[in-house]
């Protein structure tokens, strides 16, 4: 492993320490520089982190950095990373990279299908009460409207059979604006119907869709669950024995006191993290940041892996 600082100094080794001398090196660009993320174009110049080191292969993702990315790492989620690194598989590998696969599509094209539309349609349950009463109150309306045509026809008919010729003409001209104003209700109301049936449809759509999708979520756990409890089942003897390492070995501590049993440790997250660093395989410098080592090397000596020690968060 090679490193060079942006001021252009050159650190090699598997063990490299920038905890503990003037380098104004965070432990996020270190991992980015090791991942290949920072931009680098490879050239030789100062001014920019550059770590020559093998590429970070499986398990990562989650043992390059310790503390790891999550807060609370459980034992079976450490383990399936350390099992990655080692080449495990578990015997729902096969089975849940097709689940993933099938979500990460499902959930492309819901983020898709929000893009192409431009006015997406609101399917909230206050807009379906909204077109329900659009509908109930248009065919109010309408059924109003078709009793006043319905008086007004036999209105018209009474007049002209009295011979009254003027009550006729003014029955006729209010049955014509009213029926007028009917056939305006009547394609309001079918409007109102089409969009209600719209919405209702849409809506079922999403219910379906999310069912779906939380269905698969389920399946995608359970699984991720089963291949958990394989790497455990696998790797947690040896697990176990890195936790007894851990306490056996306070030297290599920078703290001055160390957990007093293994179930201390078993509480501890980053003790967790670094019995799953020291049983899984990787070639990717390992990023230190805990302060949980005297220096770079002992880290490395006990992790079995290279190690770029940096200044720990908390100080």
């Amino acid at each position: 492993m090679r490193l060079r600082l942006p001021d252009g100094t050159v650190h090699e080794g598997p063990a490299i320490d920038l905890a503990d001398g003037p380098f104004d090196v965070g432990a996020d660009e270190v991992v980015a520089a090791i991942r290949g993320d920072d931009g680098d174009d490879g050239d030789d110049a100062t001014g920019a982190l550059r770590i020559d080191c093998p590429p970070p292969g499986p398990g990562y993702d989650r043992l390059g950095r310790i503390p790891v990315s999550k807060p609370t790492p459980s034992r079976g989620w450490l383990l399936a990373a350390v099992g990655r690194s080692r080449g495990l598989r578990s015997p729902v590998a096969d089975d849940l990279g097709r689940l993933e696969a099938k979500l990460a599509e499902r959930r492309d094209d819901g983020v898709e299908g929000e893009a192409d539309e431009h006015e997406s349609i609101d399917t909230s349950a206050a807009a379906l009460r909204e077109a329900r009463r659009r509908v109930a109150a248009a065919g109010e309306d309408e059924s109003r409207l078709r009793e006043r045509v319905a008086t007004l026809r036999g209105r018209v008919n009474a007049h002209r059979d009295a011979g009254d010729d003027e009550a006729t003409e003014t029955a006729q001209s209010e049955l014509v604006e009213v029926a007028t104003e009917l056939s305006e209700v009547e394609t309001e109301r079918v409007a109102a119907e089409q969009r209600l049936s719209a919405l209702e449809r849409a809506a079922r759509t999403e219910r379906d869709s999310r069912e779906a999708r939380l269905k698969l979520e389920d399946a995608v756990e359970n699984r991720r669950r089963e291949a958990r409890a394989y790497f455990a089942a696998e790797l947690g003897d040896a697990f176990e024995a890195a936790l007894r390492s851990l306490v056996a070995t306070p030297p290599l501590m920078a703290t001055a006191e160390s957990p007093a049993s293994v179930a201390d440790l078993e509480s501890d997250p980053v003790a967790r993290a670094l019995a799953a660093v020291r049983l899984a395989d990787l070639s990717a410098p390992v990023v230190i940041s805990c302060g949980r080592f005297s220096d770079a090397e002992a880290a490395a000596n006990w992790l079995d892996a290279p190690v770029i020690r940096c200044r720990p968060n908390d100080g």
